[in-house]
């Protein structure tokens, strides 16, 4: 007994020490990022790993594979216990865990769970060999076979042993152990001397593969199952859509100011714990808009490529510390990422939505687009026009200010003069509502709503300067801050406290970002004011439209902020309209492809986004697909074009303009061609 109790001590000792030594370097490769601040909302937190850890919540947005990953994860949480006893039972077979009750109960758990573990390894095989789905491409399928191969042998291993127990006499045959009594019966026939041999050679067997686990799991894509809940406990507790803030100081001292992410050691901690937590899923990959038009984009291969750079070029890093070498750091950008990758992105938070462990797939990308930007001035050419327009004009058409109003002709819209306080609410039209020949008639009619309901409102007219969200996506974090701190003094002195913007855009920025930099004020879209406004019987929908809408969900509406309802309830609200939802809709709506900046860049890899979407309004056999962002409405505007049919696109607003009675008249203005958008 003893000999096999330092046994056990010694090899647990070493396989320990091996996990340990693995998981310290792991630790001071994440220290070696940029710090930043994850701390406070604790309940949030501890409530994160409730639902999102323990009852794998965001796993089951897609039932099978959450199913099987359930089933393994529960499973090896109660086997922790079956870990100790079988660690006891190695030095002493009699050994139970004492429980007051008695053990029939665990007995029946650990082995109803560690069955479950079995179907879910046959749940994978059949995903992995028989499905085949596309999202798994690009992962290590090697890694993932030899993982699944070492749990399958765990688990009958555990089994084995239990059942030689059985047979010997050490526990009884019950069915409160249904398998393992079951297991019992294959050693029967055999002398108890080769039973005692079975028992020890399994009982070795498991606590081997046990620790050999243990130490491979620091090596493998499978470090998720250490890392994830960590993750998940320090993700981001703010909306969606908010990036974390670059705060930049040009009167600062050179090597003091960053300009994102150039290098390894540009990436904060929380991005390089991010890599460790990737589990190779590919759901990521599969609901991308970029990847799934042809784009070079998979958000997982993205971070697969910059945690295989951390591995290797950490441990070179952290050596350079230690002896005071100064090598010259690797580009991230070409060298780790390619420049087409970064660029294909809309931000449409699709991929962070999906990731079952949190990983913040936009910071990533926003933070290495910001270091192109500002520090190497690399961007598309197309983006150059864009900011010099945002620069210059202070938005991004290039239109001088002064005719910020002038969608508002003939409509006695007051405008916010210097020194003048705002009424109850500052509709904040936006650049593409004050300037894009098709977004105007969105502003003339949400202005008209608002009237009609009695909303004391106004506008800031040539005051209102882009709020800065295409230079933020687009990775020009000083001309953000620049155009924040502005608009956040222009709305302050003016006493602004209650905000309606029609452009999810704007709405996010003001909302959720805005706040960073001393602007805190009540932000709504539209369409929740509107809809407020509905069910107050203010406006009275009752002139009948006669269509079938489908309607489409705005990335920085919907999945960024989670307003889904009010929308739709609008249009419940105007008589004779049907609809019909698409097939990707709400949480996972299709960008229309403008968001991230891409509004002003061209498509010139694979399917155009928005044609995508089209095609999939079209396939509902909807006459009219229903937006709520002037930037939808532009992308879909061309994709209707493009294919020809006569589909309309229009606002909810203007929807419920023709219901209500209020539509105005549109300003007289040519719509651009299809490609003229920059």
């Amino acid at each position: 007994m003893a000999v096999r109790a330092v046994a056990l001590l010694l090899a647990a000792g070493i396989a320990g020490g091996l996990f340990v030594r693995r998981a310290r370097l792991l630790t001071r490769l994440v220290r070696l990022g940029r710090p930043v601040d994850r701390s406070g909302d604790l309940g949030v937190r501890v409530a994160r790993e409730g639902t999102r850890v323990l009852a794998q919540r965001k796993l089951f947005q897609r039932p099978l594979p959450g199913l099987m990953h359930a089933l393994i994860f529960w499973g090896f949480l109660v086997l922790l216990t079956t870990i100790v006893e079988v660690g006891g039972q190695f030095v002493r077979p009699a050994f139970e865990i004492p429980l007051a009750g008695g053990t029939r109960g665990l007995g029946l758990v650990q082995d109803l769970f560690a069955a479950g573990v079995l179907v879910g390894l046959a749940i994978a095989l059949e995903i992995r060999l028989v499905q085949r789905p596309e999202r798994l491409v690009g992962s290590h399928r090697t890694d993932a076979y030899r993982i699944l191969g070492l749990i399958f042998w765990i688990i009958v291993t555990l089994f084995g042993a239990r059942g030689a127990r059985i047979a010997l006499g050490y526990a009884p045959r019950t069915w409160w152990t249904p398998v393992s009594t079951s297991a019992s019966y294959l050693f029967s026939w055999m002398s108890p001397g080769w039973q005692r041999a079975w028992m020890w050679a399994l009982l070795s067997a498991h606590l081997s593969l046990i620790l050999g686990f243990l130490v491979y799991l620091g090596y493998s894509k499978h470090l998720h199952i250490v890392t994830s809940s960590i993750n998940v406990f320090f993700g981001s507790t703010r909306p969606r859509g908010r990036l974390t803030p670059l705060r930049i100081d040009l009167e600062a001292d050179a090597e003091d100011v960053r300009l994102g992410a150039g290098s390894l050691r540009d990436l904060t901690w929380k991005e390089m714990l991010d890599l460790y937590a990737c589990t190779e899923c590919g759901r990521c990959q599969s609901v991308c808009p970029a990847w799934n038009t042809g784009k070079p984009l998979s958000p997982k291969l993205l971070v697969m490529n910059l945690r295989d750079h951390l591995l290797e070029e950490g441990p070179r890093a952290l050596e350079a510390e230690r002896t005071g070498a100064a090598p010259e750091p690797v580009p991230l950008v070409p060298d780790v990422v390619d420049d087409e990758v970064l660029w294909s992105c809309t931000t449409c938070a699709a991929c962070m939505r999906e990731c079952p462990v949190d990983i913040e797939h936009i910071d990533h990308i926003v933070d290495l687009r910001r270091y192109l930007v500002m520090a190497e001035s690399r961007f598309p050419s197309e983006a150059g026009a864009l900011l010099r327009n945002l620069e210059n004009a202070s938005n991004p058409w290039g239109r001088p200010q002064a005719e910020r109003a002038e969608w508002a002709a003939g409509l006695d819209v007051r405008v916010v003069r210097e020194g003048e306080m705002a009424p109850e609410y500052l509709y904040w039209v936006g650049c593409a509502g004050a300037f894009d020949d098709r977004a105007k008639p969105v502003s003339r009619a949400v202005a008209g709503l608002l009237r009609r309901a009695g909303v004391s409102f106004a506008i800031l007219g040539p005051r209102e300067a882009c709020t800065g969200d295409p230079a933020r996506r687009l990775g020009h974090e000083y001309l953000f801050q620049t155009l924040a701190e502005r608009n956040v003094g222009t709305l302050t002195d003016a006493g602004v406290q209650r905000i309606v913007a029609n452009c999810p855009h704007c709405f996010n920025t003001l909302r959720n970002e805005y706040p960073d930099y001393g602007g805190r004020f009540e932000v709504v879209h539209h369409t929740e004011l509107l809809s407020r406004l509905v069910a107050q019987g203010r406006l009275r929908p009752t002139r009948p439209v006669r269509a079938l809408l489908a309607y489409h969900d705005p990335c920085y509406l919907g999945r960024h902020n989670g307003v889904y309802r009010p929308p739709r309830r609008l249009l419940e609200s105007v008589p004779d309209l049907r609809t019909v939802e698409m097939p990707r809709h709400a949480e996972r709506g299709l960008c229309c492809g403008a968001g991230g900046a891409r509004m002003w860049m061209e498509e010139r890899i694979g399917k155009r986004i928005n044609d995508e979407r089209m095609d999939e309004a079209a396939s509902t056999g909807a006459d009219t697909v229903g937006v709520a962002c002037p930037y939808c409405l532009v992308m879909l505007d061309d994709g209707a074009r493009a294919r020809g049919d006569g589909r309309t696109v229009l606002d909810v607003a203007q929807i419920l303009a023709r219901s209500v009675g209020t539509e105005p008249p549109s300003v007289p203005a040519a719509v651009p061609a299809r490609d003229e958008r920059s």
